[in-house]
């Protein structure tokens, strides 16, 4: 009971201050669930130029069985629009970002491409290949790959979507496969099935979106 209490104090907290700070300025702000006890909140600000620059803070804040906080991990974040091509069917963006872990003291940059055209008047397809090097304070630094596709029906207001992830640093290959509906213009649940090393996950995350 006391993380039900938890969850719902952090959320009302983080609208009211997204509220507050909005100053007529384009504010990105999310919210989803992690695991049984945990809460992520994501939070920036989207400029209007043509690179579409946005930055901001992502905070976690995971409980234990009991209620108690057990930790509250805090990161860094920010992407910049590097091309974007557009036809009546068709679009075409390439992306860089960034995003440092303050509490491992680790960053990560990425490269990502992503590919959306409209198949039938009821299906889009989405392509996504991203790049990420990642560095650590201790010195360690890793590659990883990962590649997406979502077959989207805008009609249905639900999608399908299968990523295969490489990463070099930590040495696995992660599969997942995952179905996503959106509840409202705001809301989306997702189930997702994971497998890393021949160890399948099953997740359901539901995520509450604002943006002004």
């Amino acid at each position: 009971m006391r993380n039900k209490y938890l969850v719902a104090a952090l959320a009302l907290v983080a609208f009211s201050a997204c509220e507050a700070h909005a100053d007529n300025r384009p504010l990105i702000w999310d919210v989803s669930r992690i695991g049984d006890n945990g809460l992520k909140l994501r939070t920036g600000l989207q400029g209007s130029s043509t690179m579409e620059p946005t930055a901001g803070v992502t905070t976690e804040v995971l409980a234990d069985d009991a209620g108690a906080i057990s930790s509250v991990p805090l990161s860094i974040w920010g992407s910049i629009l590097l091309h974007s091509s557009r036809s009546p069917a068709s679009l075409r963006t390439t992306q860089a970002a960034m995003d440092y872990d303050a509490n491992a003291g680790r960053a990560r940059f990425l490269l990502s491409e992503k590919r959306s055209w409209i198949e039938t008047a009821a299906m889009d397809v989405v392509s996504r290949r991203t790049v990420a090097l990642s560095a650590g304070a201790e010195g360690k630094a890793g590659i990883a790959a990962s590649q997406t596709f979502r077959l989207e029906f805008p009609d249905l207001g639900a999608a399908f979507a299968t990523t295969g992830v490489a990463d070099s640093g930590a040495r696995t290959f992660t599969k997942a496969i995952s179905i996503e509906k959106k509840l409202t213009r705001r809301a989306t649940v997702t189930a997702s099935l994971t497998e890393t090393d021949r160890q399948p996950t099953a997740s359901l995350r539901f995520d509450y979106s604002v943006k002004w």
